[in-house]
């Protein structure tokens, strides 16, 4: 019989104790261990091993090399067999000597840069085109490219051009289409150049304020042409004609003047092993030594390619410098937004004490964003990569700061830096090692999507699972799916190995890739469920374009950098266990007694003029925009008006009811359209059109206005600041109650590749969208119409209230005391509106995001800023989708009327104000063109092409980075935008509009008479608000 083991309560605790004990003296020695790792790395740079990643650039080069065009995937690239001719001396072209064709603006210019140089250059603006003669070219072969060129201040945006080599222009057609070398040189990007515009500065609540961005006008900007993208690492090679040739550069962004054009031979970069040896025969063979090692701080950078590299505040470690445990210091440089390829940091190193020779350079940065991958960049010494492994220097994954000093996996390297004068250092963010992957997941994407529109042509978005629609095999409708699922899933597999070689190290952005190929190879073997897995198909395609996205954001944080002569004498990376932990102890503490709404401001006077300021957030603002705000108060408003401004951040749901209690602001800003009316019926705010300058703001001439000759002419040529439809959603009872702050319409988005693969024309009316839909139906594709619920700060259903608008209807008649929907154009636009889901089956919820993005649904009708969410979800499709104007109706003359609402957000002045007039000078300075221009590009700098300002300033809006064809398109939307009046009860009319089209769409009612009935809802409630209000 088998003995019962007792165990006592004693020993079980003694094992607890034991265990317990062990834990602590683990983690105990951990923590000591690595309080003494100094956290100090070589970069483990690299020459890149493919400089060029296939695409149509590689294409042209192997044709070049003698490889037939129908046997270019056969054969490899050999720079060896390129015809790659010498030039004696670099062939100089002056910008001057150029010829344009079809241009706006294009002059020789005089230009003088901020430092004095004065030069002569050919000015070219946003569209035109301009071309030079290339002379005396020796002998045929391939040659690089290069501009001396000078940005001109516009948008602010990067410069762009299509380039094209001995293309004959047209002088007469201006939509004469010419042939580019390779596709790449559609648009070739020409960088500006920014630094801060002061140092850094505290504001009045003791946080360090971001100093504004101004760009850097320099005559002596030199740039390659060259792949912006990052997955070219060289400069271009252009194939010119013995003798003469010539260059056209097509304006398609920004303007910018040419002071010169380079022609220069191909050159292969040395080794660094070459560098040295160069430096050695130079007598420099060893490190130089140092009076004392040169530290620069990261937010100390002297220049930067775009103007979102700016100072950022970093308080994950108490080393940094300066840090407080609650205040915002600005202690480094790059972050998250330090993503883009051929984006660059430069800082100076001022040697004018030093001798010249060899020195080691680190960095104390952290890579915390993408795990199991480093980050690539680009090497720069005084404006030139020093050898082919500078291109590539590493930044590995890190929660933690860390001292990378640029080398090998062996040694460090060594720079030459010039003694007696001020050197410059720059990192560019580049693909590196990265580029040949994505650039294969991209070719997949590409393949997968042309595979896909063609399958769901032939079954539909809901295939049937039991039909068998031949999309495989003998008689296959669809050509190559099962070959092409084949030959992708091959691709990343290697793909997933050739990113875990790179990285060292399996992480999970292979996951996706390891998702995608399973069900490709599963759809291979088990072809009869394609349809069946068709949703899931699409879902994992969307992921692999966001995949590329996310490998592509190389993201690095600078804190500091060291000129050094020794590896000894770095100091520790990171802090250690024990005061991080006492760091973020009182950090948390203190939080508690921090006021997080307010946002300080910089210049205050002694005027006794003080106002409070609101900024409302709301899904697309916040922080970010209120600092933007509180930039521009203190570096004008204050200064111009000699009133101080306490600025605070609240959410919009706390206005009304703080005003009521006596704790609101004078000012709010970002307040919903249909709130300064709603708020005005109960007296919470004030007329703001008895105020002198009102015309002089708006335009409107008002009967006060008009008595007291104030009503002249503002602007030449009357162009007023807003649009006539801005104001409209903002009178109510003759008075105005808000002064417009941003403003949004409906365009038509059109994925254009498709329509030019399809060979169909983009509708210009609502008939026309009809015979589409039947075109789009063939393919299985869609046209999307918004449906979206009615809310304050929308215009009710914009689709129904454009139909309505193009026939000569409107929402209410009768002082706006009654409902116009029970009119005849009211019925035919609520019909048609209708009859699109009814009868065309047009899907009530859909992604139109999603499906625009994968093709499925290739045109649409959205807000235009949609193009914000666009340049930051999908990428991939930059320069395959337009504007175009909303389809329209013509009227009974013939005339097409494609008026289409508006709604927007507004800037509102509290009732209970006790200085009206300091709070309205804030308000005509803040919808002002040069406020809404710089805040605008204020945001813009700071949160990149995907924050544009949707002002209702159309000066200020024609001062954006727009291109021509774009700011043409929307500025014409624009003008045949109609704004919706709101009046007391109006929240029934979008209720009962969405009600009334829902039961004709799911109960398939008359809508005539469905809409009938809720007419009557509609008045009833409008006059019994009315009532309320005293209105009647």
């Amino acid at each position: 019989m088998a003995r019962k083991i007792k165990i006592q309560a004693k020993n079980v605790k003694r094992i607890i104790w034991l265990l317990l004990a062990v834990i602590l003296v683990t983690f105990l020695t951990t923590v000591i261990v690595q309080s003494f790792n100094p956290n100090h790395y070589l970069s483990q740079s690299q020459a890149p091993d493919v400089l060029i990643p296939g695409g149509d650039y590689e294409d042209f080069l192997k044709l070049k090399q003698g490889i037939p065009a129908d046997a270019l995937d056969n054969y490899p690239l050999d720079f060896a067999k390129l015809p790659l001719p010498q030039l004696d001396s670099d062939i100089i072209i002056d910008g001057t000597a150029a010829v344009s064709n079809h241009a706006d603006g294009f002059e020789t210019v005089n230009i003088t840069d901020q430092n004095g140089q004065t030069v002569s250059a050919y000015k070219t603006t946003d569209e035109g085109l301009a071309t030079w003669t290339i002379p005396g070219v020796p002998t045929a072969g391939l040659y690089r490219i290069y501009l001396n060129y000078f940005p001109i201040s516009d948008g602010g945006a990067s410069i762009e051009r299509g380039v094209y080599i001995n293309q004959s222009i047209d002088p007469v057609d201006p939509d004469a289409q010419y042939e580019h070398q390779y596709a790449d040189l559609e648009n070739v990007k020409f960088s500006r150049y920014w630094t801060d515009a002061g140092d850094i500065i505290r504001d009045t609540t003791d946080n360090d304020m971001k100093p504004s961005q101004t760009e850097i006008l320099d005559v002596q900007r030199t740039a390659f042409l060259r792949d912006e993208t990052g997955y070219i690492l060289e400069p271009y090679l252009f194939y010119l004609q013995a003798g003469d040739n010539t260059i056209t550069l097509e304006s398609i962004r920004e303007s910018m003047a040419i002071v010169s054009i380079g022609v220069t031979s191909y050159s292969e970069q040395i080794t660094y092993e070459d560098y040295r040896a160069e430096y050695a025969a130079l007598g420099y063979s060893e490190v130089a030594e140092l009076s004392d090692d040169i530290h620069i701080e990261g937010e100390d950078a002297s220049e930067r390619t775009s103007p979102t590299l700016y100072a950022i505040g970093d308080r994950t470690d108490p080393l940094n410098n300066p840090i407080d445990i609650v205040k915002i210091r600005l202690n480094a440089i790059g972050g998250s937004k330090w993503t883009s390829p051929g984006d660059a940091i430069t800082w100076e190193v001022d040697m004018t004490n030093q001798e010249s020779g060899l020195y080691y350079l680190s960095f104390r940065s952290k890579q915390n964003v993408s795990r199991g991958l480093f980050s690539t960049r680009r090497v720069y010494v005084n404006g030139a990569i020093p050898f082919a492994e500078a291109n590539g220097a590493r930044f590995s994954y890190s929660s933690d700061f860390q001292i990378v000093t640029l080398g090998d996996d062996a040694e460090p390297y060594a720079f030459y830096l010039e003694g007696g004068q001020v050197n410059t250092i720059s990192l560019e963010s580049t693909l590196g090692e990265y580029g040949v992957p994505i650039s294969e997941v991209q070719g997949v994407i590409d393949q997968l999507n042309d595979l896909y529109l063609r399958i769901i042509a032939v079954t539909s978005l809901s295939p049937d699972p039991l039909i068998n629609y031949y999309l495989y095999g003998e008689n296959a409708r669809v050509e190559g799916t099962l070959e092409t699922f084949e030959a992708c899933a091959d691709i990343l597999e290697e793909v997933g190995k050739s990113i875990t070689a790179i990285s060292g190290e399996k992480s999970d952005k292979t996951a996706i890739l390891d998702t995608m190929r399973y069900q490709l190879r599963d759809l291979v073997e088990k072809p009869r469920t394609i349809q069946e897995k068709l949703t899931t198909f699409s879902k994992n395609l969307s992921s692999l374009g966001t995949w590329i996205s996310d490998v592509k954001e190389q993201a690095l944080t600078i804190e500091c950098l060291w000129v050094h002569d020794s590896m000894d004498d770095l100091p520790q990376a990171s802090s250690n266990f024990f005061s991080g932990t006492w760091f973020g102890i009182r950090s948390f503490f203190k939080s508690f007694f921090f006021d997080y709404e307010a946002i300080g401001t910089i210049a205050t006077v002694d005027t006794g003029k003080d106002i409070e300021v609101w900024f409302l957030t709301s899904e697309s603002t916040g922080r970010e925009q209120a600092n933007s705000i509180s930039t521009l108060i203190s570096n004008t408003f204050t200064e111009q008006y000699g009133i101080n401004v306490k600025l605070k951040v609240v959410t919009a749901g706390v206005l009304l009811p703080s005003t009521l209690a006596g704790t609101g602001p004078d000012i709010a800003i970002n307040v919903a359209n249909g709130l300064p009316v709603n708020y005005a019926m109960r007296n919470a705010i004030m007329d703001v059109s008895g105020f002198e300058e009102f015309y002089e703001v708006t335009g409107i001439c008002t009967a006060a206005n008009a008595e007291a000759g104030n009503c002249t002419a503002a602007y030449p040529n009357d162009q007023y600041q807003f649009m006539d439809s801005a104001m409209v959603p903002y009178e109510f009872d003759g008075g105005y109650y808000a002064l417009p702050n941003t403003q949004s319409f409906l365009v038509m988005f059109v994925r254009h590749d498709i329509f030019e693969a399809r060979g169909w024309t983009v509708p210009e009316t609502w008939r026309e969208v009809t015979s589409l839909v039947t075109e789009l139906s063939i393919s299985n594709l869609q046209f999307y119409l918004p449906v979206t619920a009615s809310g304050a700060s929308s215009v009710v259903n914009q689709v129904f209230a454009s139909m309505l608008y193009q026939r000569g209807g409107t929402f209410y008649r009768n002082n706006n005391s009654q409902s116009n929907f029970d009119t005849e154009e009211a019925m035919q636009a609520f019909e048609e509106w209708c009859k699109y889901y009814t009868d065309y089956s047009f899907p009530l919820a859909a992604s139109f995001l999603n499906r625009f993005r994968t093709g499925e649904t290739p045109i649409g009708i959205a807000s235009y800023e949609l193009f914000n969410t666009l340049t930051v979800f999908a990428p991939e499709i930059a320069g395959k989708w337009s504007y175009a104007p909303l389809p329209g109706t013509y009227d009974e003359f013939g005339v097409l009327n494609n008026s289409g609402a508006a709604s927007g957000s507004s800037i509102v002045m509290m009732k209970n104000t006790e200085d009206p007039e300091s709070a309205w000078d804030f308000m005509r300075w803040w919808v002002s063109k040069d406020t809404q221009t710089s805040y605008a590009r204020e945001l813009e700098s700071i949160l990149g092409a995907a924050a544009r300002h949707n002002t209702a300033n159309v000066l200020a809006f024609q001062n954006l980075p727009w291109t021509r064809e774009e700011q043409d398109i929307l500025i014409s939307q624009w003008e045949n935008s109609v704004g919706v009046p709101e009046v007391p009860g109006g929240y029934y009319t979008g209720r009962n509009l969405e009600n009334a089209f829902r039961e004709v769409v799911n109960n398939d009612t008359n809508p005539r008479e469905t809409l009938s009935e809720y007419v009557a809802l509609i008045n009833a409630e409008i006059t019994k608000k009315r009532e309320e209000f005293g209105l009647e």
